[in-house]
């Protein structure tokens, strides 16, 4: 089944699908290494999954149903897109994800060395908010479902996530950081696997394939917020072309989320289109 007929087959596929998000619970994946050499082909485990706690599972993100029962997770997995993307481009999606109790779990495989980008693409899925009569802001869920008479402030949105990691085998290629084209991605003069406690790192946002212009947030986390009193969330100032940079303090996995919207022009289908990175960085000691 094609994405396109599992986004449209239900409004209830989509609720699901979109429940997570709007919790407002983080999404991530944690790979073994970031960095691999070697003579013969080499193999990560990633885990992925939902938690505010940031590396701290919760619940599990990805099945290829042959895991747990994931119960109402389980229309959004079968919407997800299990990417790797390897140093020459090309898009692979038959990674095998499995689903455990508070986690997600993965195996990929590089053979040719260079930068691979492994993710989980989440296509874009559809919402209406809007005003009650009593005041009260409300939502539902779908492609302009019906909604309760008298109200006010409708916007229809769409909303799409991607969550990603870089893995370099042998030598990390810088020019394979190159974005795809579809949603909020990373590119920049800085190597997402060249990153060192003190030093600062360069990025730049690209939205649709191109630098972005339009604002953005991102927030900063470094691992183990289940283990200290404050999140320590840093927000990092976005410059026009949509470059920014980062200076982590300490060695360890970093988590970076990145969103944006854009106002669709009319008429049209949709208001609001949103759009949310969630990334994994590894920064190694000086």
């Amino acid at each position: 089944m094609s994405i396109i007929s599992k986004l449209t087959k239900s409004s209830g596929l989509i609720a699901l699908a979109l429940a997570v998000q709007v919790q407002a619970h983080e999404r991530f994946m944690v790979p073994s290494h970031t960095l691999l050499s070697g003579d013969k082909a080499q193999a990560v485990t990633v885990t992925a999954s939902i938690s505010n706690a940031i590396f701290h599972p919760d619940r599990p993100f990805g099945d290829s149903n042959t895991g747990a029962n994931v119960g109402d997770l389980k229309d959004l997995f079968n919407m997800l897109e299990h990417q790797v993307i390897k140093p020459n481009g090309e898009v692979t999606t038959d990674t095998r994800w499995q689903a455990f109790a508070r986690l997600s779990v993965a195996d990929v495989w590089f053979k040719e060395s260079g930068t691979y980008r492994i993710g989980l693409v989440q296509p874009e899925v559809n919402m209406t908010t809007f005003k009650k009569i009593d005041g009260t802001f409300s939502r539902r869920f779908g492609k302009n479902p019906k909604l309760p008479e008298g109200v006010t402030d409708v916007v229809r949105r769409t909303t799409s996530s991607r969550i990603e990691t870089f893995i370099s085998f042998n030598a990390p290629n810088l020019g394979a950081v190159k974005p795809t084209g579809v949603g909020v991605e990373l590119g920049g003069d800085t190597h997402p696997n060249d990153l060192f406690a003190g030093e600062t790192a360069n990025f730049q946002l690209f939205y649709q394939g191109k630098p972005i212009t339009q604002p953005a947030k991102i927030k900063v986390i470094k691992a183990g917020t289940r283990h200290r009193n404050e999140r320590n969330e840093q927000q990092l100032a976005v410059a026009k072309d949509g470059t920014f940079n980062f200076t982590p303090d300490s060695a360890g996995f970093y988590f970076l989320a990145a969103e944006t919207m854009e106002k669709v022009a009319q008429p049209a289908d949709v208001d609001v289109k949103h759009f949310s990175l969630y990334l994994t960085l590894e920064v190694f000691p000086e």
